[in-house]
């Protein structure tokens, strides 16, 4: 039975707490505590996912079960697994070193997910053309280490003319990013998660954030291929003090994070000269 838009939140925090219950622990070395804290710091930014998903689901006017919905980096499948409850048809994509977890995947299959691996580096979705009506990337745009014009001209192709692409990562122009920068300090990672990465007890495979965006940035990537910009937002991942809500109030773009809704105009032919030292 189809659930109620306004029954999402309780949906989201069943699959929450199933996950509490039942760490995935997608790396195999015990990191299940912090998969539980990941998911309490990220429970609003998976709110605003399903808002935003629910909402363009609606403006469609079709049935959920026919909206195909792929989530690329899905994670530990929160958003998939909520929008399967939901009554979405929902493929989730991670790479190989997680999908391979078969925690993870018996997960996806008490929910109803199918799933499949890709990585994104290699520039070619598991999917086909024109078969998806709404691509979803949330948190995932910021951690690619490669040029990502690609991965967009992919997503182009999978979905349906008319289809959404949802993006969702940090604002590169945030305040914070501001400060730090003005006090000599940088925005990007600590030189320690570059050892973290490569530890086999770390779970920071894709953990550093190698390039964020700016609204603007964000806008210029998907225009050029073959998209509209329907919607653009600002928000914060956790409740900010009142100073800093005032300020955001008057200067939404200081705001952490960023949204951006695309639809699908038109077909892109590109033609990317690959090699070695592009990818």
């Amino acid at each position: 039975m189809k659930q109620a838009i306004s029954d999402f939140p309780a949906i989201l925090d069943e699959v929450i707490r199933d996950l509490h219950g039942e760490p995935v622990d997608l790396l195999c070395i015990g990191d299940g505590p912090g998969e539980s804290f990941y998911l309490e710091h990220a429970r609003r930014s998976y709110l605003r996912t399903l808002a935003d998903i629910l909402a363009l689901a609606e403006a469609t006017g079709r049935n959920r079960q026919a909206i195909r919905v792929l989530e690329i980096g899905a994670f530990l499948g929160v958003v998939s697994c909520t929008l399967a409850r939901l009554g979405f048809t929902v493929t989730a994509l991670d790479l190989p070193e997680f999908m391979h977890n078969e925690r993870l995947q018996a997960r996806y299959r008490r929910y109803g997910v199918a799933t499949t691996a890709a990585n994104l580096r290699d520039y070619a979705l598991p999917a086909d053309s024109a078969s998806c009506s709404i691509v979803i990337m949330c948190e995932t745009l910021e951690h690619l280490n490669f040029n990502p014009l690609p991965v967009v001209a992919e997503v182009n192709r999978v979905l349906e003319p008319g289809g959404y692409f949802y993006l969702a990562l940090p604002n590169q122009a945030s305040l914070v990013n501001r400060i730090k920068l003005l006090s000599g300090r940088s925005i990007h990672n600590p030189i320690s998660d570059f050892m973290a990465q490569l530890s086999q007890e770390s779970n920071m495979i894709v953990g550093i954030h190698w390039r964020e965006y700016t609204a603007a940035e964000l806008r210029e990537l998907v225009l050029s291929w073959g998209f509209s910009v329907l919607r653009q937002v600002f928000f914060t991942t956790h409740e900010p003090s009142l100073p800093a809500r005032l300020l955001y109030l008057l200067c939404p773009s200081l705001r952490g994070n960023l949204t951006l809704t695309a639809r699908k105009e038109a077909e892109v032919t590109p033609d990317f000269h690959l090699n070695d030292a592009t990818r």
